[in-house]
């Protein structure tokens, strides 16, 4: 039925298509300007510029600029500066800064938590990662990486005048991160633009080091599985997508793990349905299942269910304690892959509305 009462939508596309190719065929170019917004969050409405050029100098260096504005407690800045072929036709180099003030973000706790739990606190962040990745074959990459962030982990009017409480003083101040990171990724995936079937691996590890004091010491390391199944029978169009994720945060010797940087699920590559930041332990475990069907040649709608759960120790882990979310959206396809989604998600505390143009895997 889906199908069928579709069908006029799509040979409308495909009217368009031979007809007005310049509306629907054409390509981005090299270098420009665009306007963005993010809608939702504490201040509803944010605006900002995208200013890109993919062939800066005459060796194609890409830079991107990313400024967003929602008023002077709530601001994002994001500079993307990247070299390919540095040193060498497989190598990449790729240096990015931030900077992000928020009035308002929600902290919850572990993974048995209520909504009544919620606390409040507010930040600013600046960040600079350093990031070398070399293709070592055509389904294997290395990525190397050196980062420094600054948190400063504060209040503002905002939360003074909310009725939540607010965080306790003890986790509030200005905390300076070293972090040195290395990571391996296998795609074995194949088919374009859809992925259809195949699998991708990554496994990371992190070294963090706070620099201001001696309280941070601590490893966060990160297995994940990526699995895309053609469904028996039917085109491999119509195709299971699987992810799995375990994420875990271990302290070196006496030292302590800041909360801010805990694996946590809520958001929109995780638990979907749930708000950001919901559950937050030393270490995650999540499992995506989504069935994608070709609406029309350049959009799927997707079905999804997501399962996971936040623990301590591995020994917590329980059939019982996961936390699920279910929903569907809509993907735009391009001839070179994934474009958009948009996405309705639901849990049993609260639902949600996601725009994103990253995919989710």
């Amino acid at each position: 039925m889906l199908h069928w009462t579709t069908r006029p939508v799509g040979w409308g596309i495909k009217w368009a298509e031979k007809k007005l190719p310049q509306l629907l065929q054409g390509e981005r170019a090299p270098y420009g300007v665009y306007p963005f917004f993010e809608l939702g969050g504490n201040v509803r409405v944010a605006y900002g510029l995208l200013l890109y050029h993919n062939k800066f100098l005459k060796y194609n260096h890409r830079i991107r600029l990313e400024a967003l504005f929602g008023s002077k407690e709530y601001n994002d800045f994001d500079f993307k500066y990247s070299i390919p072929a540095f040193i060498s036709q497989a190598n990449q180099l790729e240096i990015n800064t931030s900077y992000s003030n928020d009035p308002v973000k929600s902290l919850y706790g572990g993974n048995n938590s209520a909504l009544a739990d919620e606390q409040l606190y507010a930040t600013e962040e600046v960040e600079g990662t350093i990031e070398f990745q070399h293709t070592i074959s055509s389904t294997t990459a290395l990525s190397v990486s050196s980062r420094y962030r600054n948190f400063d982990i504060t209040d503002t009017q905002t939360i003074i005048d909310d009725p939540l409480p607010i965080i306790s003083e003890q986790l509030k101040g200005t905390t300076s991160l070293l972090s040195l990171g290395s990571s391996l990724h296998f795609n074995f995936v194949k088919g374009l633009p859809r992925t259809v079937r195949g699998s991708r691996y990554t496994i990371g590890l992190n070294w963090n080091h706070s620099l201001n004091n001696n309280q941070f010491h601590y490893l966060h390391y990160n297995l994940g599985w990526e699995q895309f199944l053609p469904i028996p029978f039917l085109p491999n169009s119509r195709r299971l997508g699987l992810k799995t994720n375990l994420k875990k945060a271990a302290p070196l010797g006496n030292k302590e793990i800041p909360f801010f940087t805990y694996p946590n699920l809520g958001s929109s590559y995780d638990l979907r349905g749930f708000s950001s930041g919901r559950f937050r332990d030393d270490g995650s475990l999540l499992v995506t299942l989504e069935y994608r069907y070709p609406m029309w040649s350049f959009a799927d709608i997707v079905f999804f269910v997501d399962e996971g759960q936040v623990f301590s120790q591995y020994s917590d882990i329980g059939i019982n304690d996961f936390h699920t979310s279910y929903g569907f959206g809509f993907h735009l396809i391009s001839t070179k892959g994934f474009a958009f989604r948009s996405e309705f998600a639901f849990s049993k505390e609260s639902s949600r509305v996601i725009l994103n143009i990253n995919p989710n895997f």
